[in-house]
Formats: C-alpha cells, structure tokens, sequence
C-alpha cells in the first residue's frame, strides 16, 4: 500500500488497484496492509455509492468492493507520542537479554493461537525491527513472560519486571486503538489473554476497533493478497471467539451478533504454509495448533447459539411464562443444540483427543472449553427444575444426566498432568475451571435429599483437593479454588434436606416401563462408538431429553386412579409398586467404587469421609 502525504496532513491512499492480485501470496512488509481507514456504515452520511462518482484525485477514501468503502484517516501526527525506536528502547530495557528468547517462545504459543504472521518475526531478527508495532511487540512479550514464569527451565524470565511491561503494553494499546490497525487488534486479542484481567471491558474496546476496520466483512472479494485474506480471517474469527466466551465468563450479552458477520469459515489456505526449514515435530505441532484452532471456532459457534437460544432475556422470559411447562419448552430448544455438540465431539480428529491422559499437552484448553459448553447447556435445564413444578420422572432424567456431565468435566481436570498445566490456556480457561464447580454447586444446592447433597458435597471436596493440587503448576486456577469457596460459603446457610428414608414414598417415581422395542438388549457390537465418550460414560443429555419428550404421558381415568391402583406420575400423589422397592436413581450404587483414581486423587477428604470403596 503506497501512501504519501499534503501539507495539510491528509494521507492520500491508491485506490483498490494498487492491492496484490487475489491469488497472490506475497507477503507485504510490516505493517503494510489494506482498508485500515474507518469503514462506512451503510447508514451514516456518506453513502458507499458517493466515493463512485467522487474525483479520483481526491483520493480520500479506499473502495473494498462495489459495497464497502474506507474513509482515510487524516492527521498529521504520529501514531504515537514518542518515535518507534525511542519506544523500542523502552521496551528492551524491560525485557533487557531476554527478548530473543521470549520471541522463541512465544512461536511455540503462536501455534495454538496463529494470529501473528511469520513476517513478523522475520523483521524482528532483521535491521528493521524498529518498523514493527510497539504495542503488538510489548503485548507478545508480556504474553510469553506470563506463560513462560511457571516452566522452571525459564524461572529466569521471573526476573523481567511483568507488571511494567503489562502497563506498558496497555498504554501502547489505548493510544493505537484511536487508529486502528491490524496489530492493534492482535495485540488486543494477546492481552486478552491474561488471565488477571477484566476482560470485558478491552473485549468492547476491540469489537468496536474490528468493525472500524471491517473485520466482520468478507474480504473474500478484496484486491488483497491471498497472505492478508488469511490473517483477517484468523484475526476476525478470533475476535469472535473471544466476544462470545467473554459473554459466557462475564454474564453479558454478546457484542458480535451472526447477523451482522459475514467472514467465510476458516480453510487451510487461510493459514500460513509450514516453512520446511521445520523440523518434523514443529511442523506437527503447527498442524495440530491449526486444528485445534479450528475446532475451538466451531465449539464457540455452538456456544454462541446456546447464549442466543437459552440465556436471552427474550428467552428467559418465555420459559418463565411457560409455568409448569418451562422444562420441557427449554429441552425442546435445548436437543437440536445438543445433538450439534455430540456431533462436534465424535468428529473430533483423532490427534485432538484426550485418550487416558495420552494427550498433546496443547489441546486441554479446549476440551475444558467443550466440558464449560455442556455445563452451560444443562445448567439452564437444571434451573428449569427448579422454578416450576415438574414431572418427577423429568427431573430424575435431567439430574442424571447433569450428574454424568459434571463427573466427567471433574474426570478430566483430574487427567491433567503439569504438561498440560503449563502449556498454553485460551484467556477464559480459568473461569472454565470455576464453572465446574460452580455446577456441582449448584446440583447440590437443588438436590432433593441429603444423600444426594452429601454425595455433590464429597466430589466438591475431590474438586477442590484437585485444583490445589494442580495450581501448584498453574497459577491461575487459583481463580477456580476462589470461587469454589464463595460457593462453599454461601452453601452453609442452606438447610438441611430430608433423608432418603423419610421422603413420601410417593415423590420417588418408578422407572417407565420401556416400549416394545427396547425389551430386548441390542448386541454389544451394534453399540455405536461414538455415544461412549472420552471417559467411558454414555452422554445421557441427548437421550433424555429425547426419551423425556416423546414419552406418552398418562392421561388418569376420573378421579386420578389407574385401573391397577397407580397414579399419573403428574399427579400430587402417588404409590410406586411394591416390587419396584425404593428408587434412588443415580444414587443407587454410592457403595460402588468412586469415579476418581484412588491411587493418583484420592484425598485426605475423601478417606476421612469413608468414600472409599475398594
């Protein structure tokens, strides 16, 4: 992109011809790239279609396409206060030595996030380092010295002053956010990533530097460079991901709505080639960051329509108007969505999954961030329960079902090993962690007896021994061990709920009877694998909802009796037959051995408590 300037300050930008040809991959210089003016809204005040018939010597404005127009800022002053070099010296005086080696790390990280383009890192080793972007520079930094300080072969990096560098690279950001450009929004998206940020607020700062920039465009038509086409699409669809978790983490509404997003879905032409100066092991490594990354895009998308189908104030709203109907209008939402997110699971490439804790020790963020889904998905459900008057039957399906969801997500934090621990954790992984136990928090406050409470109540003390452990090698699932114990507090009030024993026989439903076709066992063979998930269960969430729904409920002759002395399970009372015996649900088999490996997580809780068995 050429640009020069008047004496009046305003930059003067070639039209859309001066771009690289589509199916180039020339890689331009840093930080030279396309359409970084202020896209025009197709509302505002100047209309697209004006810039058509405007002089060509104005050159004013930059045409994406017949759409999309870009006004160029006009200033006359620099992008910052100070001159790049001055800031450069700045920054190595923070990093001193350690800078080279800070950069080489963060490559390894680059992979699982690839949002920075290898010519960057090429002017970094060059004579004209100076040329690159002060606030992308110091935001790599601070994210590699952060990772880096908890593996101890780096406990040299402990000694670069963090909390400087982080100020410094925050204060460079707010002042290129008032332009912005590409690096801008990469070093947004790497500060992101701390974890002891509030993330709302840069989140909102970004969305809006994106749209100023047209990120949420299809640039698929563009005279750009096949190279830039690329970046901007990891760059929007990360900014994607990060907008829709942070309004899972922080309760918000989205600020990116589908409506208004129109980049085409990742492809592997959208990602640098692998440099064959790479080894074998780094060439796999990049591959499986490339995977992962796409993976996770396509876990947010379902993450995204669970938000916008069950956590809308709209939504909210219905399923309360719903009355004693509510659970089932939120599971009849909430089963295309599930379905969606088994598919996504059993789809999973094989070098992605998590099989007796054998796994790449970079993919762990993202089976968390598909155990946080689950988790969001039931919580809604088990909500449902509780606000309206339900079917017994119902209930005891959902709670099974959030119960195999929550031993499963604490299951797999247990099979974490210090190489995942220290490796590399997308920015809301650490509320991840918490909402684990936010869920049995919240199991346990809805349990309907104590042997129920007691049993949530002992796999939050197995959580809880679990997470102090593995903080040791992680610092920042001291997050989730704080929030566990607010919740622990605010459970001590909770009254004490009645004994198994001393329920009325008729609030313990007993099981349906099965229809016809499900008397006779299918062969083990017939079993499809994809219904067993990564730690042996079977997700019970799609079946339930299925089996709950298309259950036919029976209608009770006059006066509430069936013909054989039973009742409607809808009813206010009913028996249960003597020969079924008391039914305890998922709470039969307490007595039968625990979910955890006594070896490797038994805790001095769990032992003291008797949860041993064998």
């Amino acid at each position: 992109m050429q640009t020069q300037s008047n004496p009046q300050g305003a930059m003067k930008i070639k039209r859309e011809g001066s771009g690289g040809s589509s199916g180039s991959r020339s890689e331009p210089a840093a930080n030279k790239w396309q359409y970084q003016g202020t896209h025009m809204g197709y509302t505002t005040e100047l209309d697209p279609i004006l810039f058509d018939v405007s002089p060509s010597e104005q050159m004013i404005y930059q045409k994406s396409d017949r759409r999309n127009a870009f006004l160029i800022h006009q200033t006359s002053t620099t992008r910052y206060k100070e001159s790049q070099r001055s800031l450069f010296q700045s920054i190595a005086q923070i990093v001193g030595s350690q800078g080279p080696a800070l950069i080489q790390h963060f490559r390894a990280i680059n992979r699982s996030l690839p949002i920075i383009e290898d010519t960057f890192f090429q002017v970094h080793e060059s004579p004209r380092r100076h040329t690159l972007d002060p606030a992308l520079l110091c935001a790599i930094y601070v994210v590699a010295a952060a990772s880096g300080a908890h593996e101890l072969e780096n406990a040299r990096w402990q000694n670069i002053d963090l909390l400087r560098l982080e100020e410094m690279a925050f204060a460079l950001f707010d002042t290129s956010i008032v332009n912005p450009t590409l690096p801008t929004i990469q070093a947004g998206l790497l500060l992101m990533q701390r974890s002891d940020i509030d993330t709302k607020y840069l989140n909102t700062q970004l969305v809006g530097a994106a749209f100023e920039i047209g990120l949420h465009l299809d640039c698929s038509a563009w005279k750009i460079s096949a190279f830039e086409r690329g970046l901007r699409k990891r760059l929007a669809w990360a900014l994607y991901m990060e907008d829709q978790w942070c309004s899972l983490v922080h309760g918000r509404p989205a600020m990116i709505s589908k409506v208004h997003w129109a980049v085409d879905e990742l492809e592997d032409e959208d990602f640098e080639a692998t440099d064959r100066s790479q080894d074998a092991a780094t060439a796999a490594d990049s591959k499986l960051g490339r995977d992962c990354f796409c993976q996770m895009v396509a876990l947010t998308e379902i993450l995204s329509s669970i938000l916008e189908t069950l956590y809308t104030q709209k939504a909210m709203q219905e399923f309360d108007e719903a009355g004693e109907n509510g659970t089932r209008l939120v599971l009849s939402k909430a089963k295309p969505i599930q379905v969606t997110l088994k598919e996504w699971f059993t789809r999973l490439p094989k070098d992605l999954k998590m099989d007796n804790g054998q796994a790449p020790a970079t993919i762990g963020h993202l089976h968390l961030a598909y155990f946080a889904t689950e988790i969001t998905l039931h919580r809604c459900i088990i909500r449902s329960l509780s606000s309206t008057p339900t079917d017994i039957y119902l209930t005891h399906v959902c709670r099974s079902a959030a119960k195999a969801r929550l031993i499963s997500a604490m299951e797999f934090v247990n099979r974490l090993r210090p190489i995942h621990l220290t490796s590399f954790w997308y920015f809301p992984s650490r509320v991840n962690f918490a909402l684990i136990a936010t869920f049995g928090s919240l199991l346990l406050a809805t349990a309907p007896c104590q042997e129920e409470a007691d049993f949530y109540r002992a796999r939050l003390s197995e959580y809880r021994w679990a997470l102090s452990v593995s903080a040791k090698s992680a610092g920042f699932l001291s997050f989730a061990l704080e929030s566990l114990e607010s919740s622990t507090d605010l459970l001590k009030a909770m009254p004490s709920k009645p004994k198994l024993d001393d329920l009325d026989v008729r609030q313990i439903p007993p099981p349906p009877p099965p229809p016809l076709t499900r008397l006779i066992p299918p062969p083990e063979d017939e079993l499809e694998d994809d219904e067993t998930m990564e730690d042996g269960t079977i997700d019970e969430s799609i079946d339930a909802s299925t089996d709950v729904q298309s259950m036919p409920m029976s209608v009770p002759p006059a006066g509430g009796h069936f013909a054989d002395g039973f009742m409607s399970p809808s009813s206010s009372a009913w028996s249960a037959p003597a020969s079924y015996g008391p039914y305890i649900g998922p709470f039969a088999g307490l007595g039968a051995p625990n979910w955890f490996d006594q070896e490797h997580h038994g805790s001095p809780e769990a032992e003291r408590m008797g949860l041993w068995a064998g």
